[in-house]
């Protein structure tokens, strides 16, 4: 077999791996960010985690909790024009 046919066979082989080892990746990361809460809707502390960047902000007596952007990032957000 020729120098070139290995290289490419080989090429071939890597490329196979490293799609099959992103496609893991991936779905655990779809997986992590299905399982938080986005902002300004209900969150808890046990289950119904806020995605990251934010925390969960409730009113007295603990009901009626809400995902939220600290204040700081908010302000940042602002600067930036997100």
């Amino acid at each position: 077999m020729s120098p070139k046919v290995q290289a490419l066979l080989l090429l071939v082989g890597l490329i196979t791996f490293l799609a099959v080892y992103a496609e893991e990746e991936l779905s655990e990361i779809e997986e992590s960010e299905r399982e938080c809460v986005e902002e300004h809707k209900s969150c808890n502390w046990d289950d119904k985690q806020c995605c990251p960047k934010m925390s969960c902000h409730c009113s007295i007596g603990f009901t009626n909790c809400k995902c939220v952007k600290g204040p700081i990032r908010k302000i940042i957000e602002w600067i930036i024009g997100k």
